[in-house]
């Protein structure tokens, strides 16, 4: 990755969680993993389960090529409405650019998962709307697997306490699903933090280099699960047309941005006019996608919009790419949040408190701390974790201007698993926002006057 150059798009996220010592059944196993996973490759896959299963496979289900599409679109489905909870209840703590990886929080919270038992484990799933999946933990091993690639890379750890005892069960099944090694703390609070931060900055391309400050003194257990997002436009912007222009930041003020700009963009876009909204999808090298969702007006109720969204159909809603002239901005995000009231407010405030997590160990626990850093970069080449948004108000040609607050996703699309959600207020929060009637800003232009690309 060293070779990377400063238009190279990368974005990763981070999931901690704590769980801290508190004084005072056996699983459903999964008995056809090859017909309902996933697989490296899927022809191969189904051509050994019809092989291996026969006429029971097609006595059980009509079609295995069925099955294993609803499967994964129910998983898909899933974890779309663990986003847009996230990203609701996270609102409420932010007033500015947030930046989430669901993907991450859930493989975490489904690690933890394999160690809860009856109500806790009941609510953990309810909360990811992960409850009716069979063979979970199988189908989110093989979704590790199957996105783990040149653009995508994902990593757990689990880290204990030196003398903590817990369920072998466990440790084996953490790694086996989710590839969580586990690793036993010195005892030293300082090496152990400089040890746990080493593996997160290893397992981040050297995006987060000190995540955690302290380790709290009653932390026994640590679960981390790190994701790295490295992602090339399928169409490039040139740097050489990127200039400053305005982003619209409410119906009054500006902002000045650097603006990347391309005249004939093949952009696949549409408008869904019952909630005056406009849709985007930036397509990178591979089978990953960035898309917006931007308003047509300065002001809009984003949790509006995250409720009422066609999520389900919005692979179908994308028409053929058109030459479009775009105008999106360079952006930078960084963001941290602890997850502890979020998370409470989904539901799951007995983690907090009284949590069975039996299948971990015999000693009564509780999660302490659980907290999520992301970060994103949108340049020339591609993303670094998010970027883009707005809307021209000329409607006689195809325009698509990222000016003003928007929406976004990366998805990965052959399944639709949603890796990265968020919301860009702000592309420039350092500078200083301007009235409209001085919108006339350094270097703004009108979407013609910058030349063609040859």
């Amino acid at each position: 990755w060293s070779f990377c150059s400063r238009n190279m798009a990368l974005l990763w996220g981070l999931l901690l969680l704590s769980l801290s010592a508190l004084h005072s059944h056996p699983r459903v196993s999964c008995s056809l993993p090859a017909v309902l996973g996933f697989s490296p490759s899927q022809h191969r896959a189904r051509a050994r389960a019809e092989k291996l299963w026969g006429k029971l496979a097609s006595q059980l289900f009509p079609s295995i090529i069925t099955v294993n599409i609803s499967i994964t679109q129910k998983l898909a489905n899933g974890l779309m409405r663990f986003s847009i909870d996230l990203l609701r209840e996270v609102q409420q703590e932010s007033n500015g650019n947030v930046i989430l990886s669901p993907l991450s929080i859930a493989l975490a919270l489904s690690n933890l998962a394999l160690g809860a038992a009856n109500e806790t484990e009941k609510h953990l799933l309810e909360a990811m709307h992960l409850d009716s999946m069979p063979c979970l933990h199988h189908m989110l091993s093989s979704l590790r697997r199957r996105l783990a690639g040149a653009m995508l890379s994902l990593a757990s750890r689990v880290y204990l306490q030196k003398g903590f005892e817990v369920k072998e069960k466990f440790l084996e099944e953490s790694e086996k699903f989710y590839g969580a090694k586990p690793m036993t703390l010195s005892g030293s609070s300082e090496d152990d933090l400089t040890a746990i931060n080493k593996w997160v900055k290893e397992a981040t391309n050297g995006q987060i280099p000190a995540f955690l400050q302290q380790l709290p003194g009653d932390t026994v257990m640590l679960l981390l699960n790190a994701i790295h997002f490295h992602g090339f436009w399928r169409n490039k912007f040139d740097a050489s047309f990127t200039a400053p222009d305005a982003f619209h930041l409410d119906d009054d003020f500006v902002v000045s941005v650097e603006m990347m700009k391309a005249q004939r963009y093949p952009l696949s876009w549409f408008t869904l006019e019952s909630q005056d909204i406009q849709v985007a999808k930036f397509p990178f090298k591979g089978n990953m996608s960035f898309v917006v969702i931007v308003p047509n007006q300065y002001t809009w109720n984003t949790s509006h919009v995250l409720e009422n969204f066609p999520y389900g159909q919005l692979c179908r809603l994308f028409p053929k790419e058109v030459p479009t002239t775009v105008k999106i901005p360079k952006i930078k995000l960084d963001y941290h949040l602890e997850l502890n009231s979020v998370l409470s407010r989904m539901g799951l405030q007995e983690l907090f408190a009284s949590p069975n997590l039996q299948k971990i160990s015999d000693e009564p626990l509780f999660v302490s701390s659980v907290q999520h850093q992301s970060t994103m970069e949108l340049k020339e080449d591609g993303v670094e974790a998010s970027a883009a948004t707005g809307v021209m108000i000329s409607r006689s040609l195809s325009a698509f201007s990222l000016d003003r607050p928007f929406i976004f996703f990366i998805f990965e699309e052959e399944i639709g698993i949603p890796l990265f959600i968020g919301i860009v207020k702000n592309p420039n929060p350092n500078a200083a926002p301007q009235m409209k009637e001085l919108k006339d800003l350094p270097g703004a232009t009108d979407d013609n006057e910058y030349p063609m690309p040859k």
